[in-house]
């Protein structure tokens, strides 16, 4: 996994990190959409709303291929990692790329998994051991 996030390009790794560094309080904010009557007895269903810093940051670790095709939901179950990423920044780069992934994947099951890992810093985390992986561990380039 760390080979192939390492051929990615240079470019859009410092993308990433440079929408990490400028992200703010209010980008990490979110905020919930529907719940209103739509017509009598038909009420939209809520559904969160993630600021367009997030929402770039979460498809610049799709470009990246960060995001990756695992069984997610049994890396979950008992993961010390999971949902709050204490300990990531000790682990693999590997499980950086399993966390962000289980966050997006849990989204489409459960909305707001992505709030929740806002919240609760994992999806910080995950930018945190990806720029120490980049910037420490990346074999480079030869």
């Amino acid at each position: 996994m760390a080979a192939r996030l390492a051929a990615q390009p240079e470019e859009r790794w410092q993308e990433l990190f440079a929408r990490a560094d400028a992200l703010t309080p209010d980008d990490l904010r979110v905020s919930w959409g529907g719940g209103q009557e739509v017509r009598p007895g038909v009420i939209q269903a809520p559904y969160p709303v993630y600021g367009d810093a997030v929402t770039r940051i979460l498809r610049l670790l799709g470009e990246l291929e960060v995001t990756v095709v695992f069984g997610w939901p049994d890396w979950v179950r008992g993961n010390p990692l999971w949902p709050a990423g204490q300990g990531l920044d000790d682990a693999p780069v590997a499980d950086a790329a399993r966390l962000v992934t289980a966050i997006v994947r849990g989204e489409r099951f459960a909305d707001g998994t992505i709030g929740q890992a806002i919240d609760q810093g994992a999806f910080q985390a995950v930018l945190r051991r990806l720029r120490h992986w980049f910037d420490e561990e990346r074999p480079l380039a030869g």
